[in-house]
């Protein structure tokens, strides 16, 4: 199997796997999204699922590796949080997935493009922030959106600013709302201190 199949077939069980497991994951639990990079094909890839992240993590897919990025999110519904929808844009499109925690923007996105397999309508959930300003719910942390405008189309989604400043100096744009192109946003980590639950951003 040529290397461009192989890696097809690999995207196509991700999305079963992804698919699969958020079926049946347990509403409003917050999740680790682990981010994954492929040098060979230079493209990012994140999964917030054990499924996926135990086969990437356990080389059943040659060339991932984790990057060492992560951001939360929520497996099922929960306050302040906005179903994030996943497309499989086909290899002719970039042989990659696309994320937005905008319903409006996931719709539009089906009408736009419809050579993209729309996937899911909730992959996950995530905030969905001010469309204007770009701006997260405090103590939310902003998702940014970076894209590789090439053939290949793919995305890389960060809550990290110089990692966003680091992409766009290589070319890529930022995508999402605001000046600086925020996604979606993720929710804030519980950190107990007494009786008393407070809230930090990841």
């Amino acid at each position: 199997m040529s290397r461009r199949k192989s890696h097809v077939a690999t995207i196509g069980f991700i999305g079963v796997v992804l698919l699969a497991a958020c079926n049946g994951a347990a509403e409003g639990r917050l999740v680790d999204v682990v981010e994954y990079y492929n040098a060979a094909l230079d493209h990012y890839f994140m999964s917030s699922l054990a499924d996926d992240i135990d086969a990437l993590d356990g080389g059943k897919f040659p060339g991932w590796a984790r990057t060492g990025h992560r951001f939360y999110a929520y497996s099922g519904a929960a306050e302040h949080a906005s179903p994030v929808c996943r497309f499989y844009l086909p290899p002719e499109d970039g042989d990659s997935h696309f994320y937005s925690a905008s319903p409006a923007e996931c719709a539009d996105a089906r009408v736009r493009f419809p050579s993209f397999h729309f996937e899911s309508a909730n992959v996950m959930y995530a905030g969905l922030p001010d469309p204007v300003t770009g701006a997260c719910l405090f103590p939310w942390t902003p998702v940014y959106r970076l894209w590789n405008r090439r053939a290949d189309s793919n995305h890389r989604y960060t809550t990290d600013w110089t990692t966003r400043a680091q992409m766009i100096s290589k070319g890529y744009v930022a995508e999402g709302y605001g000046p600086d192109g925020v996604a979606m946003c993720s929710p804030p980590v519980p950190v107990i201190f007494g009786p008393t639950p407070r809230f930090q951003r990841y």
